[in-house]
């Protein structure tokens, strides 16, 4: 078993990531797969630190603009809302663009990916097709559950000011929101919003996951770079 650190899913085209290299599995219009090597995942990696930045600013702006407001003002403590509200919206108007940009095809991949991915970590093995359909295209641990987890840490601590008067710090909402993205229920929004980016995939869509991560784990085994088609 290899670890897959990132998966992508396009209208024609699945990749997975390992820590070095990745697998584009494309599927043609006659029904034809090739596998092409991926080894460039700067725009996996240049969106994750994006999000970071926005959550950071954000974060950074309620502790040293917001709070001090409604410190001297309790009446103004929806202020506190102001981050999540912002990281709800953001994750509403990207959820809306991609789903229009991806269209039924891709949306079906990216179902797909979450699929066999799962199965993947359950069985500790490459999937079959029929194994693979046998799990949830809702998967823990995709991209949007960091939106989740930042929306659900700042609402958490709404509440225990609410009820308590304390005020956590935001550096600890920040990284609490980071590790535990892929848990419940951080992720709870995440998976909600996966019902909408996701649509029941066919068979095709499948096999097109499994050819890529079967692809990506050949190299692993083999321990060197080849080209398979």
């Amino acid at each position: 078993m290899f670890d897959i650190v990132a998966g992508k899913s396009e209208k024609d085209r699945i990749t997975f990531y390992d820590s070095t290299k990745g697998i584009c599995a494309i599927r043609y219009n006659d029904g034809t797969i090739s596998t092409n090597l991926a080894f460039d995942n700067y725009e996996i990696r240049t969106k994750f630190i994006l999000r970071l930045l926005f959550f950071g600013i954000l974060c950074l702006i309620k502790s040293f603009v917001l709070l001090p407001i409604i410190h001297n003002n309790p009446d103004l403590n929806f202020l506190y809302l102001i981050p999540a509200i912002t990281f709800l919206l953001v994750a509403i108007i990207l959820l809306i663009v991609s789903r229009h940009k991806a269209k039924e095809e891709g949306l079906k991949n990216h179902a797909a990916e979450h699929m066999v991915f799962a199965a993947y970590q359950r069985l500790k093995r490459i999937p079959t097709l029929e194994e693979a359909k046998c799990f949830s295209r809702i998967s823990p641990c995709c991209g949007i559950t960091l939106y989740s987890s930042f929306i659900t840490c700042q609402i958490i601590g709404f509440l225990v000011y609410l009820c308590t008067g304390y005020i956590i710090a935001e550096l600890i909402l920040f990284i609490i929101a980071l590790l535990c993205c892929n848990f419940s229920p951080f992720n709870a929004l995440g998976k909600l919003a996966q019902l909408f980016t996701t649509i029941k995939p066919d068979d095709e869509n499948i096999k097109l996951a499994i050819a890529a991560m079967a692809t990506l784990e050949k190299l692993n085994r083999e321990g060197k770079i080849c080209f398979c088609n």
